[in-house]
């Protein structure tokens, strides 16, 4: 086992929960800081934007003043109402045709292109007369008032401004912050994929040495009755004793068998996935092959007690199904029940017909599973942890073996399962799969 010693690096789990930490703690403060700039940016535009509408609304009303030949009050004539709205104080009558003149020179004078409508104040019938909507641009989305216009209970004459384009303006100029934002978004999935790669990485380890330390489980026992069982018949005096010679020649055999048969699975499932899987299909009696799968099965159960039991509620089943990979599959899920029994297992293959197509089903009164494995226990290597404990034997290539020749025939596979109470698995085979 040596030869491994230079390819698992041990896994800090402490050092990999302080990366994470650490990390997710710096893509929370990028992105408050990337959302309290751009909201201080969106305030300082907005208080631009604002100043230099208040300086055209200004000129404006200079210009209206000029034209009656009247005075503007003492005090700033521009009111901002709300966000997008401003009332303009003119002490003076107000002719709509001569307002809109004066507005659009004063808005194209100081860059503003927003698109605005208007209204002025009729002091006779007390409302705001709508005057029209100037627009700019034609790519502009237009957001009147949902409401007339606000009056003003302190001016007598004035008119308002409602600008139907402030928030698309304020965005246009936000360009070269959405950039700045596309580009912290980038970083922050890349940073979430590289987590993402160290956690799969992390996995891929665990696996590596869980993989390792069971192989090493698995072949060290054969190996010392093999190591015995030579060292007896290298003894001179075991040619008297033939009996005894052939026991352990026996023993020698039936390990090497073993062996070979965990080289085997390990070489042949290794790097076998559903989609590559070659199936010989062939009409399947599902009766048939069950009795049989029960029949060498119930020599596999470890102290000759225990129970096999089938329930077959339909008549005469056919599937088109490879029955050689289906026989392994029921034979591995009979024999990871009778593993996972103790001493008395109980198990029960089912096979029933419903409106959805076949169901077989393997259900024993087993140890069972803890909830936050069971959605992993049909990977690649993977064993439910059991500490320092090895009495089952195996390199967890079982079950995903099971579920590849499922995949291969388009099938569906579920395991439900509590500890304490067993583990129920159950393979679907859809009408139209037969």
């Amino acid at each position: 086992m040596n030869g491994y010693s230079g390819i698992l690096v041990p896994v800090n789990r402490n050092a990999i929960r302080w990366v994470l930490f650490f990390g997710i703690l710096s893509i929370v403060g990028i992105l408050g800081v990337q959302v309290f700039f751009i909201r201080q940016a969106i305030s300082r535009e907005d208080r631009q934007l604002n100043q230099t509408i208040t300086i055209a609304l200004s000129a404006v009303a200079e210009r209206l003043a000029e034209y009656n030949d009247a005075e503007l009050p003492y005090q700033n004539p521009v009111f901002r109402y709300s966000q997008d709205y401003y009332i303009v104080n003119v002490n003076g009558d107000i002719n709509p045709d001569i307002l809109e003149q004066f507005l659009v020179t004063e808005f194209q004078t100081r860059g503003i292109k927003i698109d605005f409508e208007y209204g002025i104040y009729n002091c006779r019938t007390d409302e705001m007369v709508y005057g029209r909507l100037v627009r700019f641009g034609d790519n502009v989305r237009i957001h009147p008032m949902d409401q007339a216009f606000p009056k003003h209970s302190d001016y007598l004459y004035y008119f308002g401004i409602h600008f139907v384009g402030r928030s698309d303006a304020l965005a246009s100029s936000m360009g070269i912050w959405y950039f700045f934002s596309l580009i912290l978004i980038i970083v922050v999935i890349f940073f979430t994929y590289t987590q993402w790669i160290i956690l799969r990485q992390r996995r891929y380890a665990e696996i590596q040495r869980d993989f390792i330390n069971t192989m090493t489980h698995e072949f060290k026992t054969p190996l010392a009755s093999l190591a015995m069982s030579a060292d007896v018949i290298l003894k001179p005096e075991i040619v008297t004793e033939p009996e005894r010679l052939k026991k352990y020649s026996q023993i020698i055999r039936s390990q090497v068998n073993h062996l070979l048969g965990q080289v085997d699975k390990v070489l042949e499932m290794g790097g076998q996935s559903g989609d590559k899987m070659i199936l010989n299909k062939e009409p399947v009696n599902l009766e048939s092959l069950a009795r049989e799968v029960i029949q060498q099965a119930e020599t596999r159960l470890h102290t000759g007690q225990g129970t096999i039991r089938l329930n077959y509620h339909s008549g005469i089943l056919t599937v088109q199904a490879d029955r050689l990979h289906l026989a392994n599959v029921l034979l591995n899920l009979i024999d990871n029940s009778i593993n996972y029994s103790g001493d008395h297992p109980v198990i029960t293959l089912t096979v029933q017909e419903n409106d959805g197509g076949i169901e077989i089903t393997v259900t024993d009164k087993g140890t069972g599973i803890p909830k936050e494995y069971i959605r992993r226990v049909f990977d690649r290597f993977y064993r439910v942890p059991t500490g320092n404990i090895h009495k089952v034997k195996g390199f967890g290539l079982g079950l995903y073996y099971v579920r590849n020749v499922v995949r291969a025939h388009r099938w569906r596979i579920s395991l439900d399962s509590e500890p304490g109470k067993g583990t129920r698995i159950v393979i679907r085979i859809p009408k139209k799969r037969f």
